[in-house]
């Protein structure tokens, strides 16, 4: 196997950002009606559906820059699945619910599409079918249980076709029928832009690909003109607590304090900072829906010849929810100033978090040679082992044991809102907590969800 020496953390979506200016720390205390902590994809749309929706002034705080925490450091990918089976989200909060939040992420890739419009983003959206590839009739049982919850709530399921030679196929219980087509073994290399036959069945829904920390970066820029007297941002401003009172908040940062009528945290890989109330006894949520973070590690080449995008995902685990992380590849324009080019990004492997995680930390080299070893092949099958990437970079991805997405105003405490949690895969199920938020501010009386703060 090839090895690699530690290599330098380098974001391909980050590369692509305006260079950084000049730090605009908080310089003294403020006021303010809504205190939103974390300029990432969940905080700006959180900001900007607030803004749009209300009269209210919003202070945007970030502990870093823009987009520079997991917002910049993923994989860029437009998904709306959940970490977790949709069926076993509905046997919790029922079939009604279950759906109600899986078509709230579906309907994310419009609400993306309102505010590239609305702010003048110029970012790259690319759309597209993606697949993944299964081996078991667990895999297929599993995904199509989450077909009948989306036929039962009037949702389209996704599409799912198996080999005519699984030899599961004859297993596969009567209930599915009509949720899954039998098609030769070369449809699924052909859907998989793979020769390994372990993979039996493919399963089949819309994709995409975007540069979320650009995208943020060029949405941030259109608030602050867009509503200059109602939207302020400071960033290199590090929350240390946050206070929350019966008649206000206070987010107490760099020795100044900002007091506000709400505050949004939307900090989704970290929080450094403690939240208490005005005794000083810890707010918490329930067990499930505290954020545990975990380092994710991804890599991307740039391929010699243009390839059309793609997002293609492989379970290596036998029986789904196991300890092999699926792997994951995605194909992408990616603009840079000599012309554009494909893009191939690659990822799968986490790691917990032992002790504060460093940003800029070098990216291992063995783990590097592991996923030449193991991911490449699948990523470009053409592209020899041993070659230097042109990224490799980590990030801060926070779940919950629940994994279920964070979105909405504390039982207890309503003073204190949520948009948080990596449990949607991708960047889009932040945006749509982000305008659950902006709704919620306007007053409107939202129906109970499963993203409800417990």
């Amino acid at each position: 196997m090839p090895t690699y020496a530690d290599q330098p953390s380098r974001s391909p979506w980050i590369a692509q950002m305006a260079p950084d200016g000049p730090p605009r720390p908080l310089s003294a205390d403020a006021s303010t009606d809504v205190a939103i902590v974390g300029a990432g994809i969940a905080g700006v749309s959180t900001a900007f559906f607030t803004l749009r929706s209300t009269d209210l002034r919003v202070l945007l705080i970030e502990r870093d820059r823009v987009a520079h925490g997991a917002t910049g450091r993923n994989a860029g990918q437009l998904t709306t699945y959940f970490e977790r089976p949709l069926y076993d989200i509905a046997d919790e909060f029922g079939i009604e619910a279950a759906v109600e939040g899986q078509r709230g992420f579906d309907e994310a890739h419009d609400l993306l599409d309102l505010m590239a419009a609305e702010s003048g983003s110029t970012v790259r959206v690319e759309r597209f079918v993606g697949h993944m590839g299964m081996f078991s009739l667990n895999h297929l049982q599993v995904h199509l249980r989450n077909g009948l919850v989306r036929r039962k709530g009037g949702l389209k399921p996704e599409e799912c076709v198996v080999s005519e030679d699984a030899d599961f196929l004859d297993q596969i219980p009567g209930e599915f029928a009509g949720l899954y087509q039998v098609v030769p073994q070369a449809r699924i290399r052909e859907l998989l832009e793979t020769t390994d036959d372990r993979y039996r069945a493919v399963l089949s829904d819309l994709k995409g690909c975007a540069n979320a920390g650009l995208f943020v970066e060029q949405a941030l820029d259109y608030l602050e003109r867009a509503y200059p007297d109602r939207f302020r941002y400071v960033d290199h401003t590090l929350v240390e607590r946050v206070v929350v009172g019966d008649d206000s908040v206070v987010v107490e940062a760099l020795g100044h304090c900002v007091t506000a009528a709400r505050v949004v945290l939307c900090t989704n890989g970290f929080t450094d900072h403690v939240v208490l109330d005005d005794s000083g006894a810890p707010i918490v949520l329930h067990q499930r829906q505290q954020v545990v973070g975990t380092i994710g590690f991804m890599t991307a080449f740039f391929e010699d010849q243009p390839r059309t995008p793609a997002a293609m995902s492989y379970i290596r685990n036998t029986t789904i929810g196991g300890d092999v992380p699926y792997v994951y590849v995605t194909r992408r324009t990616y603009d840079r100033p000599e012309g554009a080019a494909t893009l191939t990004c690659m990822g799968g492997p986490e790691w917990p978090i032992e002790g504060p995680w460093v940003r800029d930390a070098p990216f291992p080299g063995p783990l590097l040679s592991t996923m030449d070893e193991l991911i490449r092949p699948f990523a470009q099958p053409a592209r020899p082992p041993g070659l230097p990437y042109d990224f490799q970079w980590h990030g801060l991805m926070g779940y919950m044991d629940g994994r279920v997405r964070v979105i909405g105003a504390h039982p207890g405490r309503p003073r204190l809102l949520y948009n948080l949690g990596c449990n949607g895969v991708g960047f889009l199920p932040s945006i749509h907590g982000g305008r659950q938020i902006g709704r919620i501010l306007a007053g409107e009386a939202l129906p109970p969800s499963i993203f409800d703060p417990r």
